[in-house]
């Protein structure tokens, strides 16, 4: 059945409860067929609006006071991830808006800089309201719950993506670099890791009833934002190679090629509960993943390996 984007699109916060996540990610899948400009994708955040401080979090904090000890480890384990992955690319975007090449990627990617901190702020929400912290500011919030993660994840955040940025803020004109940091920010992190696991994380909430849930309706939003980002950096990509592939697609393939085992290590679980629990298997969630990417390969014009 034919989704309609429209309405996905000007969902609400509440109406957001009725939304399948496979039914956002088609945004990008339909992307792919009739690829967005970037002020189309600009247009489109302006009319995506939403505001943390209208999320409930009360029936969230209910479930969480009556849930299990390994359904707490497990909600805990994931949103550190996500909560420290959106404070991590958050500080690691502004080299990217001064590198833009043109006025018009310049103007989405401040968008998404708003994006990234409201994604921060609304973890934020949620570690305070729902199973609560003694931390009086962000700071001492991200430094309490940074996660005890596997050297894939911390490669990722803490040495590629702020490497990649750095060499951005030394020389934006660098356009080689700039495609790099697109490859490993918005397919790497964006495309490849968070959406899928926001996509089992949703369809686990969704298959438990628990859509009207202030978690389930924000972090929809959230990928509904994500898939924003995800549909720039396959634009972006394509541009490229369709303008030098000799010349870029190599750099693309060399970063997913280093980044493959980062992928399927932080996307690896600690206790395999905490997806077998969920009706899941980890090898499961690792093949979305890869059959993700691969799909949105095909899009920017390129394989994997040369």
């Amino acid at each position: 059945m034919k989704v309609d984007l429209d309405r996905v699109g000007r969902a609400s916060l509440k109406e957001l409860g009725d939304i399948r996540i496979d039914d956002v990610l088609e945004f990008i899948d339909r992307g792919i067929e009739n690829m967005p400009s970037y002020m189309d994708l600009y247009r489109r955040w302006e009319s995506q609006q939403w505001a943390v401080s209208d999320i409930d979090f009360s029936l969230d904090r209910q479930d969480w006071l009556e849930s299990t000890e390994t359904d707490r480890k497990a909600t805990l384990w994931s949103h550190r991830l996500f909560f420290n992955g959106e404070e991590r690319v958050t500080s690691t975007l502004a080299p990217f808006v001064w590198a833009a090449p043109t006025p018009e990627v310049e103007v989405f990617l401040s968008t998404q800089m708003v994006d990234e901190a409201r994604h921060t702020v609304f973890f934020e929400k949620w570690w305070r309201e729902v199973c609560g912290t003694d931390a009086r500011d962000l700071s001492r919030l991200l430094a309490e719950i940074r996660p005890e993660a596997n050297e894939g994840y911390n490669e990722l955040f803490y040495d590629r993506l702020p490497a990649a940025a750095q060499r951005l803020a030394s020389n934006p004109r660098d356009f080689d670099a700039f495609v790099e940091g697109v490859t490993l920010y918005h397919i790497v992190i964006e495309a490849t890791i968070a959406l899928t696991g926001q996509r089992f994380e949703l369809e686990a909430m969704r298959e438990q009833g628990l859509t009207d849930r202030g978690f389930y309706r924000g972090f929809t939003a959230v990928a509904r934002d994500e898939s924003r980002h995800v549909s720039f950096g396959i634009k972006l990509l394509r541009d490229a190679v369709r303008e030098d592939a000799a010349r870029y697609a190599p750099i693309i393939q060399r970063t997913l090629i280093e980044c493959l085992p980062l992928i399927s290590g932080t996307l690896d679980p600690p206790d395999p509960r905490y997806v077998t629990d969920y009706g899941h298997t980890e090898s499961e969630i690792v093949e979305f993943a890869i059959e993700s990417l691969n799909k949105k390969l095909r899009a920017i014009g390129i394989n994997l390996a040369a």
